[in-house]
């Protein structure tokens, strides 16, 4: 077949740009066009491109609503200085007006142990119970913030370690350190969820691929009679990357959609927990931005699947 062809005589090569874009549009919308025929097994292929490409895409979105979370939290990495049970409350004050000096800490306040009682006593609901109470057993805390300059570990622990050198002080605690830690789960999950978008983006690729693969062995008489006439690799591949290109966009689409879908059927009740906590936290939906990226990566592997497969089809025809 390879030798018949090669003896067929190709007109001139004249390039005509008008032309070559209807032939373009033409073939984009017929591709479309041929879904219609078989309605179902078409949205059946979307659907599953739409739920695979979902996935990922949820947990991005997961992430980014705790990420926006955790930066609604006063991110100063607070210490609270715990004092001895016998410093009195003007040792307390000379302390804090010590430490406000200091060059490594912003501010400094004092809580005093009545203060911190009658806090305690109003929002614990232990109110009896404290009242019984002789003694105060609460002791002076002073709150510290650092300076904004010591963001890094080593310098947090040398402040630390000289604080923990002052005899009046029991005890030291960094009240934010569960938040660093949160952060630092926050980034181990952004890698998990690129490795769980490359695996499930590779699935999609293999969707698309056997979809395709299944329409070329159906259709072998519209790819045989033009390639006896002389058409080209490009022309036959041309509507089978379109529709590559088709189940790509929608199934980018529907899973946009489906993850905002989801993200507004909970937003109602993660707003009113909010609101128990006195917060205004509300989730964010996916942005227009992300999902137009999200639905251009749908469509390169869309194309990027066809392309593999009628490439190599063709190949083997020409052997």
């Amino acid at each position: 077949m390879a030798r018949r062809r090669s003896h067929i005589k190709r007109p001139a090569n004249l390039f005509n740009l008008r032309a070559y874009l209807l032939i373009h549009l033409h073939t984009f919308f017929a591709s479309l066009g041929r879904f219609s025929r078989a309605p179902f097994n078409f949205m059946m292929t979307v659907s599953v491109i739409a739920i695979t490409l979902s996935l990922p895409s949820g947990l991005l979105v997961s992430i980014n609503n705790l990420q926006t979370l955790s930066g609604q939290i006063d991110l100063n990495n607070n210490i609270s200085l715990f004092l001895n049970q016998s410093v009195s409350l003007e040792k307390a004050r000379e302390l804090t007006e010590s430490l406000d000096g200091h060059d490594k800490i912003a501010k400094s306040i004092l809580i005093d142990k009545q203060s911190a009682l009658e806090e305690f006593r109003q929002y614990s609901g232990f109110g009896s119970a404290i009242g019984t109470l002789t003694n105060n057993p609460l002791p002076h805390v002073i709150q510290i913030t650092p300076l904004a300059a010591l963001k890094d570990q080593a310098s947090l622990e040398s402040l630390i370690s000289e604080l923990k050198q002052e005899p009046n002080i029991q005890q030291l605690q960094m009240d934010m350190g569960w938040l660093n830690r949160l952060n630092g789960i926050l980034d181990i999950a952004q890698r998990g969820v690129s490795i769980i978008t490359l695996l499930l983006g590779f699935a999609v690729l293999l969707i698309v691929s056997n979809t395709i693969r299944l329409e070329l062995q159906n259709r072998r008489d519209e790819i045989d009679i033009p390639r006896l006439v002389g058409a080209t690799s490009a022309f036959i591949m041309r509507p089978f990357i379109y529709s590559g290109f088709w189940y790509g966009f929608l199934g980018g689409v529907f899973a946009c959609l489906l993850v905002n879908v989801s993200v507004g059927l909970i937003d109602g009740p993660t707003s009113s927990l909010a609101t128990l906590y006195d917060s205004s936290f509300s989730l964010v939906f996916m942005s227009l931005k992300h999902a137009l990226l999200w639905v251009l990566f749908s469509i390169l592997l869309g194309i990027a699947g066809s392309w593999i497969v009628v490439g190599r089809y063709l190949s083997e025809l020409e052997n």
